[in-house]
């Protein structure tokens, strides 16, 4: 056992304040030899005493914060170690269709990733789960982690607003830095969610993929298209130079030696059905430690001292006749 703030200990002199304190009366006697023993009071008193002493003894040990000693568990089961990097481009604000249908708006892009992304983590417990947004640079959200509510805060800030920009390569570059720091164990992967591709420049394309080199890293990329977008799965036929730059993209990355898939979503529900055939694909044994924390002390003294304060109230008010 351990305590977090051990300086409050040396208020432990307090615990002998009840009896160096006299008792006062509700009447005074001029000669005490007229008033009958009453061993009864003198044991309540003590009593009474010793639990306003206890009580503060739990107060002053609860404000130290005694804590157990934490420790570590290996932890096997069924997911992979994950990574989202999410487009924050204020495109992502605009509804899947760009307009409304049937007389009500579509769904915002940011908020229908927001969503199911939180129901695919929830669906998956024993995954491990980073998170990286990216506009015009990579921005850090949460590292590869077991932590839920971690994981849930960081997706919330990657689906927010920012700037008119689209650097996927800053984000790719910057997901795969996040498997370096933990020990491989299931699937490893990397979800792309983005409506827009971005040109890649050589450096970049050389960066990536030598940092995908030798490793077992999958990647998908969802694309959330619009009606007018041209579709990264189209037949036509260009020049080199008139590559539409998501068409150059998807070439790119079936060019590096990983296993890869896109797909395509122009709503909520083909969003959903990209995530539930990923969630079917990356499903293996997976093994990591966890840490356990130690049992918090200070709970337990703070419910005891309010149980003696409790008493201690009823006894003041305890009347003898």
């Amino acid at each position: 056992m351990h305590w977090l703030h051990p300086w409050f200990l040396l208020l432990l002199p307090v615990v002998a304040v009840p009896f160096l304190l006299k008792s006062r009366h509700a009447q005074t006697y001029s000669w005490l030899q007229m008033v009958p023993a009453d061993p009864f009071s003198d044991t309540a008193n003590r009593l009474v005493k010793a639990a306003t002493s206890l009580m503060l003894l739990c107060l002053v040990l609860a404000l130290a914060g005694p804590q157990g000693d934490s420790h570590q568990e290996q932890k096997v089961g069924k997911g992979a170690q994950s990574v989202f990097v999410i487009d924050r481009s204020v495109s992502m604000d605009h509804p899947f269709a760009g307009q409304s249908t049937g007389g009500h708006a579509a769904e915002i892009k940011s908020m229908a990733a927001r969503r199911l992304i939180t129901a695919f983590i929830d669906s998956r417990p024993d995954d491990m789960m980073g998170v990286v947004g990216f506009t015009n640079s990579a921005l850090y959200g949460m590292k590869i982690t077991t932590n839920r509510d971690g994981i849930h805060s960081a997706i919330q800030a990657a689906t927010g607003p920012a700037l008119n920009q689209t650097n996927i390569g800053a984000g790719i570059t910057n997901a795969v830095t996040l498997f370096e720091n933990i020990a491989s164990t299931g699937s490893r992967a990397i979800v792309l969610l983005s409506d827009g591709a971005g040109k890649l420049s050589p450096r970049v394309k050389y960066q990536i993929q030598k940092q995908l080199t030798g490793k077992k890293l999958n990647l998908y990329w969802i694309v959330l298209r619009e009606p007018d977008d041209i579709s990264i799965f189209s037949d036509n036929v260009y020049e080199e130079e008139r590559v539409p730059e998501a068409i150059a993209l998807d070439r790119f990355f079936r060019s590096l030696k990983i296993k890869y898939k896109a797909f395509e979503a122009d709503n909520a529900t083909a969003l959903e059905s990209a995530l539930r055939e990923i969630d079917a694909k990356e499903k293996n044994v997976i093994q990591y430690a966890i840490m356990i924390p130690g049992h918090d002390y200070a709970k337990d003294l703070i419910l005891l001292a309010l149980v003696l304060g409790f008493g201690l109230v009823l006894v003041k008010h305890i009347r003898m006749y």
